[in-house]
């Protein structure tokens, strides 16, 4: 029988080789290659050397480009269902998220994701998003009252600060720990594993965790791509990307644990979310959803996700 010639498919990544993110995608390659005995292989192009994720993503869904990974925010501007997953205090926890991911929402998010081109392999976990200061820690809505907090630039998240009282200022993230030494903002919101590689801990030191945004990695295959894969290769890619999302997930916690205890071990004061009064603050944020969501059905779903158990 003549031997099949083993095909490439190249995976577009920013990040650099030792990122738990590129390991993840270092799992995907060995476990697709070992269950399509060296059919099908992954070449990751790690340090943005195919783009960055815009590029990507665009290139994905014209089926330019194989497989990227970018973060579920990217796909908003073609996906109405990805501009829900971005509001503010939308999952109450990971688990939650994981929860609707996996549900009949993740189901739309998947069928979108096929009218533009691209097919949903698998999630990654990016943890969430908490607000840290260099005053005191932010435990209510009042300790939002005159700082000046940096936020990316998203209409949402300005109006969010304004709301809890808070002055938005817009800064690319290379500038924020400049901003913090010059005194030019008083918070900023991140994850935990980035707030400590930023060094961000060091010069403001309490961390809250308020988590109020949890937005997941994506991987994405063109669906010209996947069109061209056989059913059984088909298969093989999704169990693969899903033995990789396993790991990131144990990765990313690990990381998780590492980033606290050395903030904790040189100073960081950590307040936990059940140590924060969220009613007032989470209350201030679901106005916003009525004022972003207008329409009556888009506004129904967010109220399922509420609910969602």
């Amino acid at each position: 029988m003549a031997q099949v010639a083993a095909k490439d498919l190249v995976l577009a990544e920013i990040h650099p080789p030792g990122h738990v993110i590129v390991q993840s995608e270092e799992v995907l390659h060995s476990k697709l290659a070992e269950l399509t005995k060296g059919e099908l292989q992954v070449q990751v192009k790690h340090s943005g050397q195919a783009g960055n994720e815009a590029q990507a993503w665009d290139k994905v869904k014209a089926g330019t480009l194989d497989i990227a990974r970018v973060n579920l925010a990217m796909l908003a501007k073609d996906m109405p269902a990805v501009k829900l997953v971005s509001l503010p205090y939308l999952f109450r926890s990971r688990e939650h998220m994981w929860r609707v991911l996996e549900g009949e929402f993740g189901k739309r998010i998947q069928s979108e994701a096929e009218k533009v081109g691209a097919v949903v392999l698998t999630y990654y976990d990016s943890g969430t998003r908490s607000f840290y200061s260099t005053k005191q820690p932010i435990r209510s809505l009042a300790d939002f009252n005159g700082l000046r907090v940096r936020v990316q630039d998203s209409p949402v998240y300005k109006d969010l600060i304004l709301q809890l009282g808070g002055t938005p200022v817009v800064l690319p993230y290379d500038k924020v720990g400049e901003a913090f030494q010059k005194g030019e903002i008083d918070a900023a919101e991140n994850n935990v594993p980035s707030y400590v590689s930023s060094g961000h801990y060091k010069l403001a030191k309490h961390y809250s965790f308020d988590e109020h945004s949890a937005v997941p990695e994506v991987l994405v295959v063109s669906r010209k791509t996947w069109q061209g894969l056989s059913v059984a290769q088909q298969q093989a890619l999704s169990s693969a990307a899903a033995s990789s999302s396993a790991q990131m997930k144990t990765l990313w916690a690990d990381s998780e644990l590492q980033s606290l205890a050395k903030a904790k071990k040189e100073g960081a004061v950590i307040t936990d979310k059940s140590r924060m009064s969220m009613s007032g603050i989470e209350g201030f944020a679901v106005k916003l959803y009525s004022k972003y969501i207008t329409d009556r059905d888009e506004l129904e779903t967010v109220l399922s996700i509420l609910r969602t158990k």
